[in-house]
């Protein structure tokens, strides 16, 4: 979980005591002994996004969807758990815990539904980084896909892992996991090669600054816990969150395996964050999804599924919030499962506004799946009210005539909202929360010629945002695959 930003300024000035007095002990040191010193790497990486003309597979998206669960603490609330994972369609969830019934309810969720875990794994369950395969991953390997580090010891100064805080303790156990795990040996060869191909997430910190104390860890990918605090479901995440957290595991790629929303309407709720309406967080759940996934996130694992106040997706008597059923809705619509599909080229245009963006997919029966929202707020963090509704008025120019079905899943399921006449050019009204269309193929119908992805395009004046919204620029935005 994130915490409050005046623990981690205290935090970070006990980190430069504590290094001043280590350096000196070394330069002392140095005249007698030699010294190994892992050197801290404190330059961001630069974040490469995705390239915008590429189509993605709408599998793709939904296999990027994950939710975190506090299926260890929770455990007594299993029976509303369960099926409430099973009917929100996700297929991967990140949980950690330890002791036989934790490993049955992830077995079951994975018999009865598919779901594949995340495995933190921590010294607070009882666990060494030695015997994390033994214990912690055996008795679940059907449902594990990985292992995670330590969670955020960088704001726990009293834990400890054979005799040494964060960073040493917490670099001695990811590396001695890292070892158990890709060094894993079997009579079963099959079991053997299962556990090595699981993939080892870095450990992770609340302070991304840090980060850069854990470099040297061995990992596959890396993971980060990018709380938004109330703000865009992209705040700060490609200059300050990715670039922190691909300093890990040779920048290989990055995973976030806690962000997210709760709905504590105060200042001081939600871990000082401050809360958002549960409207606002259906909006932002979906468009948190997508800007992740735009950004090259390879997974994004929402906070969270249970009962307790961090629960984006049910209250605390099991009933389900307006996130359960935007998210739900959306797996519906997008899920494709089978034969991987090889998406073709299909360049689109989005003009009229500089903060409407859009994600283009396809399905393996040809369709493509345009997704476009307005990257505005929609709920001032912490307030007691209101909520905002942004519209912007956009044409999106297509590269030949098409049908077009239109759908808004965060609050009208899976029922189409709009049918626009057959044509090359649509003109919609996007809202601050995510629209999908269904384009396919209107046989029949001539191309028109159209203006090259760098001309400029004529901005729409129509911009119709609401209360506390910002009005569009006009300014266009780029075309084809992401924006």
């Amino acid at each position: 979980m994130s915490h409050p930003a005046a623990q981690l300024v205290t935090l970070r000035r006990r980190r430069r005591r504590a290094l001043l007095a280590a350096l000196v002990a070394l330069a002392l040191a140095a005249a007698v002994t030699l010294v190994v010193v892992v050197t801290r790497k404190d330059a961001p990486v630069p974040v490469v996004i995705p390239d915008p003309g590429d189509v993605r597979a709408s599998d793709s998206f939904v296999d990027s969807m994950g939710v975190a669960v506090q299926l260890y603490q929770q455990s007594a609330k299993f029976d509303v758990l369960a099926p409430a994972l099973g009917d929100l369609g996700i297929r991967h969830i990140r949980t950690g815990g330890s002791g036989a019934e934790f490993f049955r309810n992830v077995n079951t969720l994975h018999d009865d539904y598919g779901i594949r875990t995340m495995l933190v794994m921590d010294p607070r369950e009882g666990y060494t980084g030695r015997d994390t395969v033994t214990r912690g991953v055996l008795p679940v390997l059907a449902a594990a896909e990985g292992v995670e580090g330590p969670n955020e010891w960088d704001i726990n100064g009293d834990l400890e892992y054979e005799g040494a805080s964060f960073p040493g303790g917490v670099r001695t156990f990811q590396d001695e996991m890292f070892d158990a795990v890709k060094g894993y040996t079997d009579d079963d060869a099959a079991r053997q090669a299962r556990v090595r191909a699981l993939t080892v997430l870095s450990p992770t910190v609340a302070d991304p600054d840090a980060t850069g104390d854990l470099a040297g860890v061995r990992c596959d990918l890396s993971a980060m816990h990018s709380y938004p605090g109330g703000d865009l479901p992209d705040a700060e995440l490609t200059t300050k969150w990715m670039p922190a957290a691909l300093q890990l595991c040779d920048g290989k790629g990055v995973v976030s395996t806690e962000s997210g929303y709760c709905n504590t309407l105060t200042p001081q709720g939600c871990t000082n964050q401050g809360g958002v309406s549960e409207r606002a967080s259906a909006k932002y759940a979906l468009r948190h999804y997508f800007e992740y996934f735009r950004a090259g996130v390879q997974r994004d694992y929402l906070y969270n599924l249970s009962t307790d106040e961090w629960d984006l997706f049910l209250h605390p008597d099991g009933t389900r919030k307006p996130a359960f059923a935007a998210v739900a809705s959306t797996v519906d619509l997008l899920a494709d499962p089978g034969p991987a599909v090889n998406p073709t080229r299909f360049d689109v245009g989005v003009s009229g506004a500089d903060d409407v963006r859009h994600v283009l997919l396809q399905k393996r029966d040809g369709s493509y799946w345009l997704a476009l929202w307005t990257n505005a707020l929609s709920y001032p963090a912490g307030e007691a009210c209101c909520d905002v509704e942004t519209s912007r008025d956009v044409t999106v120019t297509l590269p030949r005539p098409m049908n077009a079905t239109v759908y808004a899943p965060t609050f009208a399921g899976t029922t189409p909202v709009e049918r626009p006449a057959p044509g090359q050019t649509l003109h919609l009204s996007v809202p601050d929360e995510v629209l999908l269309v269904r384009l396919t193929e209107a046989p029949g119908l001539t191309a028109t010629p159209t203006a090259s992805a760098s001309s400029p395009a004529t901005p729409s004046t129509g911009a119709t945002p609401s209360t506390g919204a910002t009005p569009s620029t006009g300014a266009p935005s780029s075309t084809a695959g992401a924006s």
